[in-house]
């Protein structure tokens, strides 16, 4: 489902019931909403798709931890914005993280609007090398 343009998100969350009800929350809210269901599959989405305005992205998935998808696609297009949004941020995930300068947590459970408020601060920060819509468009044209 297409949202009203504020933004193509990827959510990448082993959860169904949470994903969903995220998913469903931000496409009401306007934002296109890509699902990956663990973490294999968050990379390969990743890694197939032009780009991505924000990852929202849990810690501990199956087959690929977080920290993990968040190396390959930092290392892929180390400008993308990511915001961890896990139960569970241990000190290691944050040294980790924090190395490929992903430095937004949210910590479950949250509230639907403690989310929105994460991902417009995260999408109206300084842009420097991120890829834009715009750019793909002009990129595949």
């Amino acid at each position: 489902m297409v949202g009203n343009g504020r933004g193509q998100l990827l959510l990448v969350e082993d959860e169904p019931v949470l994903r969903r009800l995220i998913a469903d929350f931000l496409r009401g809210e306007g934002y296109e909403v890509i699902e990956a269901a663990d973490g294999s599959e968050g990379a390969s989405i990743y890694a197939d798709h032009p780009y991505f305005d924000l990852v929202l992205l849990d810690l501990n998935l199956p087959y690929l931890s977080g920290v993990d998808v968040c190396r390959r696609i930092k290392a892929m297009r180390p400008s993308q914005p990511v915001l961890i949004c896990s139960a569970a941020i241990l000190d290691a995930h944050i040294v980790a993280l924090h190395e490929m300068k992903v430095d937004q947590f949210l910590t479950k459970p949250y509230h639907p609007l403690d989310l929105l408020d994460r991902i417009h601060r995260e999408l109206s920060r300084p842009s420097t090398g991120r890829i834009t819509r715009t750019m793909v468009g002009s990129v595949l044209a």
